[in-house]
């Protein structure tokens, strides 16, 4: 792509401010907002609220020869381009350098408070099976494209990345992409100018408020309702909050696809009845008007039911068969979401319910399919976003458990011991403050008793820390209950 076509496409967007080109003709043969990546006829985008000047000086002895910022800075050895709204610009390039892959794809999105990844799984094991081979993925846990196979740190990726991600799936001619959706997507323009083949809303409860991300409750889901209207097709929770209101969003979708429990069969198209525990997961039978299945999941959980039946509803939309749909369920184990681990008559949950309503669910799913037992929960709350979590821990876990350990969940540049009285101050039951969450899990297990649970919330088998703007590594609590449980 051409410096001047870049021109050109800030200007027709009403991004273009100020342009200071020596030489239009530059060919750009590579996008990027880390000076690290920058590499011969680059063009750097300079955003981030710590951003240094001194990037730009290190992405143009890089190779940069184009920089697009929101002001003008005194550097020399590359032309200039100033915008009104870098994040903008960047998608909106970013869109036009990759070939706008998304327009060949089959590209399934996926946003909700809760059940986003694992029913993001469920989904690509299906497709896995019906297609035959590597369906891509974008999801909080990882990225496939058919080109690589990497851990991801965000939910939706930054712009340049996600658009790099779908031009190696469309090059590696996967024909089908799995993804999740986060209100930032659209909060920070990360997926502008994209329309997804299907998009699903599983469910909306309040998260993510604080200064560094929405700053009310309307904020969010305003940014959630966003995506709906850029989906040619839409499946829709039919128990949702606000159910009317994300089906208003729907109005321009080609086809609306409901779904729910047993209590709104008479409004949802498709609806799950007669769900019954098993040793390892759940069996369940699905309706729709004259139709009538039974499936399985090995998934503890009974809120994956729903997820599950999420999954199968879009599925059947594209007219897989329900022999692959029962398969690809079967396969899915999320790590870091309902594994249960037992030894000596301790069972261990670890999962990564980390908002009210997933905290919600997840004590009202222990209750259920565990009752009498007693609940020792380790937890803690991210530093410096999502407060109102801190709230909800308490007040729900709270309830729930007989006993809490409130420790480190990504403190960034909070002191842990802070965050942990501040949940400390909603909870009821008798707890007890350790730092180290390795410490603070050994310590658990330890001094559970036979028929005990210990349920770890929040982390996963995430192997890292957000600490002070910096991942430090951490074992990962799926590690930590497989060491002490000798499980290789």
């Amino acid at each position: 792509m051409k410096q001047e076509k870049i021109i050109s496409l800030l200007e027709d967007n009403k991004l273009l401010v100020k342009s200071k080109i020596n030489n239009k003709d530059i060919e750009i043969k590579d996008i990027t907002y880390n000076s690290k990546e920058c590499s011969s006829n680059s063009a750097f985008f300079v955003k981030g609220v710590n951003f240094k000047e001194e990037y730009i000086v290190d992405a143009i002895s890089r190779g940069a020869v184009l920089v697009i910022a929101e002001k003008e800075y005194n550097i020399q050895g590359a032309d200039f381009v100033i915008v009104n709204n870098v994040r903008m610009a960047m998608a909106k390039v970013a869109l036009e350098f990759f070939g706008r892959p998304h327009e060949t794809l089959n590209i399934i999105g996926l946003t909700g408070t809760k059940g986003k990844t694992t029913t993001t799984y469920f989904i690509k094991n299906i497709l896995d099976e019906y297609l035959g081979y590597k369906s891509g993925v974008i999801s909080t846990v990882e990225t496939y494209t058919g080109v690589r196979h990497e851990e991801s740190h965000l939910t939706t990726p930054e712009a340049i990345e996600l658009q790099r991600y779908l031009k190696e799936m469309k090059d590696s001619k996967i024909d089908f992409v799995t993804m999740e959706v986060a209100s930032q997507a659209y909060k920070v323009d990360r997926v502008v100018g994209m329309e997804f083949g299907t998009g699903v809303f599983l469910n909306i409860s309040e998260d993510h408020i604080s200064e560094a991300e929405h700053p009310n409750f309307n904020d969010y889901f305003n940014c959630k309702l966003e995506f709906i209207k850029h989906c040619r097709k839409v499946i829709i929770n039919r128990e949702t909050d606000f159910f009317n209101t994300v089906l208003d969003n729907a109005k321009n979708a080609e086809k609306v696809i409901t779904y729910g429990t047993e209590k709104v069969k008479d409004l949802a198209d498709y609806y799950v009845d007669n769900v019954n525990k098993t040793d390892n997961g759940f069996t369940f039978v699905v309706h729709n008007l004259d139709y009538e299945k039974e499936f399985k999941i090995n998934m503890q959980g009974r809120f994956n039911v729903e997820n599950a039946l999420a999954a199968i509803v879009i599925c059947k939309s594209y007219g897989i068969s329900d022999e692959c749909i029962q398969a690809g369920l079967l396969k899915t184990e999320v790590q870091g979401r309902m594994n249960v681990y037992e030894k000596d008559g301790i069972t261990v949950i670890v999962d990564y319910a980390h908002n009210k309503l997933s905290f919600s669910k997840f004590f009202e799913s222990l209750k259920l399919d565990y009752p009498g037992r007693s609940i020792i929960t380790v937890a803690g709350g991210p530093g410096g976003k999502a407060y109102a979590r801190r709230k909800d821990l308490g007040e729900i876990a709270g309830s729930a458990s007989s006993y809490m350990y409130l420790t480190e969940e990504d403190p960034q540049f909070e002191e842990i011991e802070d965050i942990c009285r501040d949940i400390a101050s909603y909870v009821k039951c008798p707890y007890e403050i350790i730092p180290d969450r390795t410490v603070a899990i050994e310590t658990a297990i330890k001094n559970a008793k036979k028929g005990d649970i210990v349920a770890l919330l929040a982390k996963g088998e995430e192997d890292y820390q957000k600490v002070r703007g910096v991942f430090v590594p951490y074992e990962s609590d799926v590690k930590i209950v497989k060491r002490l449980f000798g499980i290789s």
